[in-house]
């Protein structure tokens, strides 16, 4: 992660000698877990002070037969050129993508994840924040996957992002994307401890369930499919 996360939330209280330093910590979890170095664990903490466990960067490297099924079921109507992989991590849906022929573009805002993505061969891997999509192609598939599409920050925010992509794509391009349903405020600040570093704080908004229709409506985009494994939960989009 770096600097330039969407939404990042402005927390000079935590700016004391003592505080963990601000890095790439999500970088430097993936490029251990790359290179066979022994990985510490990696906390999500929230802005009201709650620190989680995070999912294990090995999570991040699975291959496709160990990915949950909705994943693979709706990815499978994603298999198109060109693609936008945005927060694209180890790069695991930009190179199952590849291995079926399409031509991706992965973006990811941490430089770790961008050069672990290179390192394992995925062919176009920018930096970049993820709210700012790159628009050189005409894109025909988009993924916004592991919560992503909750990284628009707030609900406004998600609907500027779907109408940026939706103005980016290809008339019948699709989208996937996954979020959490949150069981309480949908919108938290977040950041990553790993070792002794963490991540700037980022804004995200995890769509509630019964939110998501009325969330697309207006942005370019139909729903095409809703797939409920609570509390996660997936989007097929379709660009009309």
């Amino acid at each position: 992660m770096s600097a330039r996360y969407p939404s990042t939330i402005d927390r000079t209280d935590d700016r004391d000698p003592t505080s963990p330093r601000e890095a790439d910590a999500w970088g430097d979890a993936l490029l251990d877990e790359l290179h066979g170095r022994p990985v510490a664990p990696l906390e999500l903490e929230t802005d009201l002070g709650v620190v989680h466990a995070a999912m294990a960067p090995a999570w991040f490297f699975r291959p496709a037969e160990q990915w949950d099924p909705w994943e693979r079921e709706l990815l499978a109507d994603a298999v198109r050129s060109p693609a936008l992989d945005l927060g694209a991590g180890a790069g695991r849906t930009s190179l199952w993508l590849q291995g079926e022929g399409v031509t991706v573009t992965a973006v990811d805002a941490s430089p770790g994840a961008v050069e672990v993505c290179r390192a394992r061969g995925v062919d176009d891997v920018r930096e970049g924040d993820l709210n700012d999509p790159p628009t050189d192609r005409a894109w025909r598939a988009v993924l916004l996957m592991c919560g992503n599409l909750g990284l628009g920050g707030t609900r406004d925010g998600i609907r500027r992002l779907l109408r940026r992509l939706a103005a980016a794509c290809a008339p019948d391009a699709v989208l996937v994307g996954d979020t959490v349903d949150p069981g309480g405020p949908p919108q938290v600040g977040l950041r990553l401890r790993y070792r002794d570093s963490v991540t700037p704080w980022w804004q995200q908004y995890n769509v509630p369930i019964a939110e998501v229709p009325s969330l697309v409506v207006g942005t370019g985009w139909t729903l095409e499919r809703h797939v409920v494994a609570a509390p996660d939960h997936a989007v097929l989009l379709r660009r009309r």
